[in-house]
């Protein structure tokens, strides 16, 4: 923090003589000078935090009757981007833990504070924040879209929920799905698919800016939170929506039609939780759908076809894994520099005979909610190693290709998964080595300083452990000192815009670099423009896959690749 910078502090405290105090410490520091704003109550920190321009925030946790830890949890101290330091008169182990899951980025005593300290703190705070701010961002924002994530959405739900019941009122939660949006991925490749995404997504905050949130749930699904129970104002921003999503989304020399189906549910009517809320939206989307698409259902709660839907394929998800009717398609993975194959990453695929392809972002959630994931898993394993060993002993594999599965993170704390895998490579002599279990940061983490042993075991089996989607779960890097795995996976998203935004270029340099220090392989994925493929190269990347080289290929199209053993952009482009 330069020296010559003026800190904007904020100081919201409810004791007249506690803030002079801190402001007669905050002035007599040595180093540096403070622009300080005093608010004296709940309300006031409120309204100036909703105000911002603040560098940090000096906050008291007794607040009359409320606490800091509620406006910790407010949207308008999320909205302040800038770190929140929590004073309190009591040194009490319950309260640090909570101000500090809350976010704040300090606990300090009020009897234990002097100049020194408090400017230590304010220093230590700001630089902190700063350094952690890219990746909290990260963690709290969908990375294709900008828009908030689903952590956020049921964190901004809950506050609005928990809220003094005479401050509550009634509001809509619209659950948004593009139509169709699959076969954009399946036809153009991910890319135009994100930019398409990110589109749609632009489309949606030019009509629902007004209001409270918006975030992107994954895939093709968004939700929208309306302050208002008003049910003309509503039909109107839905109407609007129908109507922008009916003119085509253009990309290049592409004109992409996508329509979206709408559900919409209200509080309290329709449930008095965040989940409920979300999943009636969900299903009223789902009837939306079924009724042509292209329109809007509001939930109703007599009407509800899409429990009945679920749970019928749900069950038909069982029954096609018992029956063998999934197959597994296999992406290539590549040395970037010489087209080498160097791995194939097993990926599960199920047509369903009347619905048609159903993704794996549908049906493996269901495999896991219905408490068949270990079949599905059992099944995929045992499916892509034999295939695996049967291009080995067809002498169509070099010795060192890897065979990478992804797996669930309900695995991750499965104690009957390590048995599993134990077995499966001792029935099928499946080499450990050459076995990657693909888990997503978060499933290998159990808290801020605790790992999963899991990771420990696997390793003792002799297979690779692989963190996929790398940069877009845990927001702390400390942990990959302590785990001991052998891959990262830049997940997709870190290369869509290395042609064209220095951030993006910035973010996936540090990840490459981050992995060449500490000896990890390290494995891009969504390679789909020789521009992409260039800067991977260029910053010594040696690994990749995606649509540029090939997609997930059928078993005899990956056979056919292999025997010609040459690049596979030279078969598909």
């Amino acid at each position: 923090m330069p020296r010559s910078r003026t800190v904007r502090v904020l100081l919201i405290d409810n004791d007249p003589e506690d803030r002079a105090l801190l402001a007669n410490l905050l002035h007599s520091g040595p180093r540096h000078r403070y622009a300080l704003t005093m608010a004296g109550s709940y309300d006031e920190g409120l309204a100036a935090l909703s105000k911002g321009g603040f560098d940090i925030c000096l906050l008291d946790y007794e607040l009359g009757g409320r606490t800091g830890l509620d406006l910790l949890r407010s949207p308008a101290a999320a909205g302040l981007h800038a770190p929140i330091v929590v004073l309190t008169g009591h040194d009490d182990y319950e309260i640090d833990v909570a101000v500090m899951e809350a976010g704040a980025a300090e606990f300090l005593p009020k009897g234990e504070i002097n100049a020194t300290l408090l400017e230590r703190t304010i220093r230590y705070s700001l630089q902190h924040y700063e350094s952690q701010r890219k990746f909290t961002y990260l963690a709290r924002h969908d990375q294709v879209t900008g828009l908030f994530n689903r952590a956020v959405l049921l964190e901004r739900l809950q506050y609005m929920l928990e809220r003094p019941v005479r401050e509550r009122h009634p509001f809509a939660v619209i659950y948004f799905d593009l139509d169709g949006f699959k076969s954009i991925n399946d036809s153009l490749g991910h890319g135009i698919g994100d930019r398409a995404l990110y589109t749609s997504a632009s489309r949606l905050k030019s009509v629902c800016e007004a209001h409270p949130l918006l975030a992107r749930l994954g895939g093709d699904e968004f939700v929208a939170v309306i302050d208002s129970d008003d049910k003309s104002e509503i039909e109107a921003l839905v109407a609007e929506v129908l109507r922008i999503f009916r003119q085509p989304i253009v990309i290049d020399t592409h004109r992409i039609f996508v329509t979206i189906s709408i559900g919409v549910a209200m509080y309290p009517r329709n449930g008095d939780d965040a989940g409920t809320l979300i999943n009636n939206a969900d299903a009223a989307m789902y009837l939306a759908k079924q009724g042509g698409r292209d329109t809007v259902h509001w939930f109703d709660g007599e009407n509800d076809g899409r429990s009945r839907a679920r749970r019928g394929l749900d069950n038909e998800l069982h029954a096609a894994i018992e029956a063998n009717e999934l197959h597994l398609v296999y992406q290539p993975q590549f040395d970037l520099g010489s087209g080498r194959v160097v791995g194939l990453e097993a990926l599960a695929r199920w047509n369903h005979p009347r619905l048609g392809p159903i993704s794996p972002e549908e049906f493996v959630p269901m495999a896991e909610s219905r408490g068949c994931i270990r079949a599905f898993t059992r099944w995929a394993l045992t499916t892509a190693c034999r295939q695996y060993l049967n291009w080995r002993d067809a002498g169509v594999l070099d010795s060192d290709v890897v065979l990478a599965v992804n797996v669930s993170s309900q695995h991750a704390r499965d104690e009957d998964f390590l048995p599993m895998v134990r077995q499966l490579i001792e029935t099928l002599a499946m080499p450990a080595e050459l076995l990657e279990l693909e888990f997503t940061e978060n499933a290998l983490i159990l808290g801020p300083d605790d790992t999963n042993p899991l990771v420990e075991q696997l390793k003792r089996l002799g297979v690779q452990v692989v963190i996929d989607d790398f940069g877009k779960g845990y927001s702390s890097l400390s942990y990959l000192t302590r785990l001991p795995v052998d891959s990262l996976k830049i997940d997709l998203s870190f290369l869509h815009g290395v042609s064209d935004n220095s951030r993006d270029r910035a973010m996936a340099r540090a990840i490459i670099a981050l992995g060449a220090s500490l000896g990890l392989r390290v494995v891009a994925e969504g390679v789909e423009t020789s521009d992409q493929r260039q800067f991977l190269m260029d910053n010594k990347c040696v690994f990749g896959q995606g649509f540029f080289y090939a997609p997930g290929l059928a078993v005899a199209d990956c056979t056919r690749l292999l025997q010609h053993a040459m690049p596979a952009s030279a078969l598909y482009h």
